[in-house]
This record gives C-alpha cells, sequence and structure tokens, in this order.
C-alpha cells in the first residue's frame, strides 16, 4: 500500500509542478509600450467586452483538477464506507490531503486576485471545502474501525 500512495503523491506532484509553471509561461496580457512611454496592458482574444476573461486559463484548469481531487476523495469515501475497505479509505484520505495542500498553495499564490480574471480562485475555495469533507469522512470511518477493533 505505501508504493502505491508514493506513486499517487509523486504523479500528483508532478502534475501539479506543470500546471503552476503553465500558469507562468502564458499569461493573460502582454504590457506594451506606446509612443508616449507609458505601459498599457494589450487584452488578448481571452478577454470580452467587460475586462473578464473568458474560456478556461491555466490557472482555471489548475482550479478544475484541485476540485476533480477532492470529488474523487468523497466518491472513495463513500465507496469505502459502504464496502468496509481499508484501502479506499486510505486512498480517500490521501487524495482529501493531496487536494486541500494544493488547493491552499493556490489560493495563496492567487491571494490579490478578484473572481472573473482567470485565476482559478473559486474552483481552489470549492475544492478546500469539497476535501475537507472528503477528509473527514474518510477519517471518521477510519476511527470508527479503529474502536471496534479496540472492542
Amino acid at each position: 500500500m505505501g508504493k502505491i500512495t508514493l506513486f499517487i503523491l509523486t504523479i500528483t506532484l508532478i502534475v501539479a509542478g506543470c500546471l503552476f509553471t503553465t500558469t507562468q509561461i502564458f499569461s493573460q496580457g502582454a504590457d506594451i509600450v506606446n509612443k508616449t512611454g507609458t505601459a498599457e496592458t494589450k487584452k488578448p482574444g481571452l478577454f470580452n467586452e467587460g475586462g473578464y476573461v473568458k474560456g478556461i486559463t491555466p490557472a482555471r484548469a489548475i482550479g478544475l483538477a484541485e476540485l476533480l481531487l477532492s470529488i474523487l476523495s468523497i466518491v472513495f469515501a463513500v465507496r469505502a464506507r459502504k464496502r468496509s475497505s481499508l484501502t479506499g479509505k486510505k486512498t480517500a484520505l490521501t487524495l482529501g490531503l493531496l487536494a486541500i495542500t494544493s488547493s491552499i498553495l493556490h489560493f495563496a499564490t492567487t491571494a490579490g486576485a478578484v473572481f472573473g480574471s482567470g485565476s482559478g480562485k473559486a474552483g481552489a475555495i470549492l475544492a478546500i471545502i469539497l476535501s475537507l469533507v472528503g477528509i473527514v469522512l474518510s477519517g471518521s470511518i477510519l476511527r470508527r474501525e479503529s474502536m471496534s477493533r479496540q472492542k
């Protein structure tokens, strides 16, 4: 079981690292200098008339990936509760912890961004809430089993 958890952790960290670097490479606007010497931000095709970003940006993709991890944590916890399998409970706990750490890191890096700017802040907030639910579910199942073993 330890090798599988280590493998899942390694793959998740590699994917998260790749996604975080794409936000730095593919920025939303390019600063251009006009004839007067002042910098203006050129708005590419991702922006609509109101100035909000449309479509999936790299940061939004990260938020969606974190949201997927947290939803998978809940799914594994519910399935493990019905089947009473130890590996499902540990997997749910591991996925929940991975989702909450990556969501907190994402939320901390986008602290100054506003909603609608393509920063993925809303996905990170939802992922934090849902991963807490998954962690609590899997933790309560593990605690209940350990209490029943002691009796």
